[in-house]
């Protein structure tokens, strides 16, 4: 009797062990959840973070000032920054072909000619790439130095690498930073945080693209 009660009282004591079993799934499921989250939302975080450390415009006009179209007022912030004087030349990259300069920059109709002649949009680039090797071109047949570049906020990264891989070494490179829509509104706020993340995985493909470009 003795042997059947110590097995009866082995049995009634498993049951926490089992308890303990789910436990410790539940708590792996955990660590597995936050390591995918991490995997996921980290990686795109990192450009991001790091962005503000480009350099800044100068004091002194640069030779070229090349916007990016795309939208988020980058045209206009161009144009003001550009006719302010913070460059020479004025550039719209893949500003779509045959799109005449008047509609793309309205005030250029009242312009002098002497003007008017340093304002320059190029229509065959539909990339951020090929954006970079559009203004490789202008920056060899002209010579420039330096070149001030305009795009969007949470672009920024990526055209950044784009253009220092692309350009000379012996050009310097600014940036001008565009605002985005912000956070202000709910919709404004999904699409503001949806283009970060898109542009911070985008960011790492053209880092892994760029490491083969001469």
């Amino acid at each position: 009797m003795k042997t059947y009660f110590n097995t009866t009282s082995e049995v009634k004591r498993q049951p926490p062990m089992v308890s303990g079993g789910r436990s410790g799934g539940r708590r792996r499921f955990r660590g597995f959840l936050v390591t995918a989250l991490a995997l996921l939302f980290l990686p795109p975080a990192v450009p991001h973070i790091l962005g503000p450390g480009h350099p800044k415009p100068p004091t002194r006009p640069a030779d070229a000032l090349m916007v990016l179209s795309g939208g988020e007022g980058r045209i206009a912030e161009g144009y003001l920054a550009w006719s302010s004087g913070a460059a020479t030349e004025f550039y719209i990259l893949g500003a779509g072909r045959n799109v005449p300069l008047t509609r793309l920059v309205p005030p250029v109709s009242t312009l002098p000619p002497a003007v008017r002649s340093r304002l320059h949009a190029e229509g065959w680039s539909e990339n951020t790439l090929e954006n970079a090797f559009s203004a490789r071109t202008a920056v060899e047949e002209r010579n420039f130095s330096s070149v001030i570049l305009v795009t969007s906020d949470y672009h920024v990264p990526r055209a950044w690498i784009a253009f220092r891989k692309i350009l000379p070494p012996r050009v310097a490179l600014y940036v001008r930073p565009v605002r985005s829509e912000g956070w202000g509104s709910a919709g404004a706020a999904w699409r503001t945080a949806r283009r970060y993340f898109l542009e911070g995985w985008k960011y790492w493909g053209y880092r892994l693209l760029l490491r083969w470009e001469p």
